[in-house]
């Protein structure tokens, strides 16, 4: 009971800082592909390497950070609607692969690399 509110508050937290960093992309940036999802996407995966690399056992923080905290802040949902967008709205192939091989590739490989480097 109590690690699910440990998510529920990480979880939260996580939303409204990928809401923010959206925001503030949407406002700075136009491009067809979407830019805030691959940063918060990049950069929540190196952080769950990194945890992962540390190997820590505390049921608490993995529930409210790992979890809670950068599953609400990464995105497969988002990611898998801009994916529908650049194929029936943009009907750009090209930019769907691009945004497929960044989002997929780099997510992985930070990730990957948050996870050797500890």
């Amino acid at each position: 009971m109590i690690s699910g509110l440990f998510v529920m508050v990480g979880g939260g937290i996580g939303a409204v800082i990928r809401a923010a960093i959206t925001n503030i992309c949407n406002a700075k940036l136009n491009s067809i592909i979407p830019i805030a999802t691959p940063i918060v996407n990049i950069v929540g995966s190196m952080l769950i390497g990194l945890f992962m690399g540390m190997s820590l056992h505390i049921d608490w923080l993995n529930s409210f950070f790992v979890v809670g905290v950068l599953g609400g802040l990464t995105t497969f949902s988002t990611l898998s609607s801009e994916l529908v967008h650049l194929l029936t709205i943009e009907k750009s192939i090209k930019y769907f692969i691009i945004y497929s091989i960044l989002q997929y590739g780099i997510s992985f490989s930070a990730c990957y690399l948050g996870y050797i480097i500890i």
